[in-house]
Formats: structure tokens, sequence, C-alpha cells
């Protein structure tokens, strides 16, 4: 996420990894967008934990910032080294002070209406970005890997990875272009960022700037997910390239308008201690809720 003006102005392939719960039906999924998830928390925990710098991602390599070319670099290929593990085929799309990296996986009926689900890598030199944005990161990819499981899929979904969100959106600015370029038919893009703190332990998330059809998605799966639901007006994230290049978006974030969010950002210690593992997973399977439905409508 930016840095903002004063804030009240503005799968292992499919849903792998792991056995079934022991006290499961040996045919119980391994994953319910509502309902239990038995390798969501490890998995999350291990994404925040690489790239906020907890933990090497390479020998002797360790992602303490991600804010330097070369830090970015790194970053990149963890990524694209986490979606192939996923079965995936990531690709970078590049432009010409940075690069997004981005994970195809197509629609089983022919459809072509595009899922975007994305959320920033960049970082700040502060510190090693655990909330912001690891967290969205580590939403984005449990998507890419639960989404994988679905026998049928209406659309075709791109998992994106933007780069250099906290100097102005640029990555996400350069691919929301290349779709116009392209003429894609975009059906909505889900954007997801800062996502680690909840102060009054509510769970509420905002809605940044949500194109109606989005909100009301999310409104749908708010309750059930024990999520309430605040529709703000904020422009300063990823979603708001997609919006302004005339696509259906959303971002979503901790209640950075309403001031519950956490109070490490763009510090240094926003690290992996810091992350509230417990809202992260509520929040993720309210995102999990909501991607199937929409992958699944007509």
């Amino acid at each position: 996420m930016r840095r903002t003006l004063p804030v009240l102005l503005v799968t292992a392939l499919g849903c792998g990894g792991g056995g079934s719960a022991p006290d499961a039906p040996p045919d119980a999924p391994e994953c319910n967008a509502l309902g239990t998830c038995v390798w969501l928390d490890d998995f999350q925990r291990r994404i925040v934990s690489d790239l906020a710098g907890e933990t090497e991602v390479a020998p002797g390599v360790r992602l303490l910032h991600r804010q330097s070319v070369a830090e970015r670099d790194s970053a990149r290929t963890y990524l694209t080294d986490e979606l192939t593990a996923l079965g995936y085929t990531p690709t970078r799309h590049g432009y010409p002070t940075g690069g997004n990296v981005v994970a195809m996986l197509d629609s089983t009926t022919g459809g072509t209406d595009l899922i975007v689900v994305g959320a920033h890598f960049d970082g700040v030199a502060a510190g090693p970005g655990a909330a912001d944005n690891a967290t969205g990161v580590a939403i984005v990819l449990a998507a890419a890997r639960f989404l994988r499981d679905m026998p049928v899929r209406q659309h075709p979904i791109a998992f994106v990875l933007f780069d250099q969100e906290e100097i102005g959106l640029v990555g996400s600015k350069a691919y929301a272009q290349s779709l116009v370029t392209a003429q894609t038919q975009v059906r909505g893009a889900h954007v997801f960022d800062m996502l680690s703190f909840d102060g009054d332990n509510d769970h509420a998330v905002e809605l940044w700037s949500a194109s109606p059809v989005l909100e009301a998605l999310y409104q749908a799966h708010g309750s059930a997910a024990g999520t309430p639901i605040q529709p703000v007006t904020f422009k300063l994230s990823d979603h708001q390239a997609f919006l302004d290049a005339g696509f259906p978006a959303v971002g979503i974030g901790e209640e950075f308008v309403a001031n519950d969010h956490t109070p490490h950002y763009h510090k240094a210690t926003d690290t992996f201690a810091q992350v509230s593992f417990a809202h992260l997973a509520i929040v993720t399977h309210l995102a999990l809720a909501v991607l199937e439905t929409d992958v699944a409508a007509p």
C-alpha cells in the first residue's frame, strides 16, 4: 500500500498438500471455502515468513526488503517458483522499470471474461513488509492453490503479483493497460492489500472503491465468513489502476480509512511476528468463497 494523505481524506496441483484432518471422513475435501482448510495456516505462514525475511528463500538469501531492483528480482524468482510448484506456468509481464508475475488458469467451459486476482509484492526500504503486502500475496497464492481444484470454471483467472505499487501503482497500471490494448473482457479485478491486523477483533474488512457488482459479491458472503463488510472510497492501491482503465474492481484491505489498521505500516517493525494469522485466515476464507462463486457463475 502506498503512503497516503491523512486517511479520512480520502497448489501442489489442486487443493493438495498434506492429508485430511484426523476427524474428517476419508473423502472430505482438504479445503472448503467457508469450512476447514487443512493446509491454509501452514501455507500462509510459510509464504509470509519467506517474503518478510524471516526465513531464507535460497541459501544465504533473505528478502529483508522488497524495494531495490535486486530485491524485487529475488522476490519475483521466489514467486515464480511458488506458482510453478502449484502447477502453473508463470510469466513475467515486463514494463520499462519492472515486471509483474502472472499465472493463468483457463476456463473449463470456454469462457473468456477474465477474473483478475492480485496483490503487490514490492515493499518499502523501511522494513520487511510482512503486512504490506506479504499478506496480500499469501491470499493470492492460497486462491491459486484452491481454485486450481475447481472441476468447472466458467471464467479464466489471472493471478497477478504486481511490482512497484509503492511508487504509484506502476505495475498494475502497466498490466491493466495491457488488457485494454488486448481488448480483454474483464469480469472483475479482486486486489488484496495489507490484511494482518484487527485491533477491535471484529474481523471487518474494507472494500476500497468497489464496483457495485463486486461489492454485492462480498456483501453476500460477509456474514457467513464472519467478516463485516465496510465499503469506503479509497484510491491508493492497485485496484484503482483497473477502475481507471474502465474495468470492475475492488480493493480488499484492513480498515485503513476507519483507522483500525496495523500500527507497523511502512515501519521496520512490519515483521512476521506482528501478523495475526488467525485474521488473515478469516479474510482468506472470505476471498475463497467470493472467488469460488465468481468463477462458477455463468
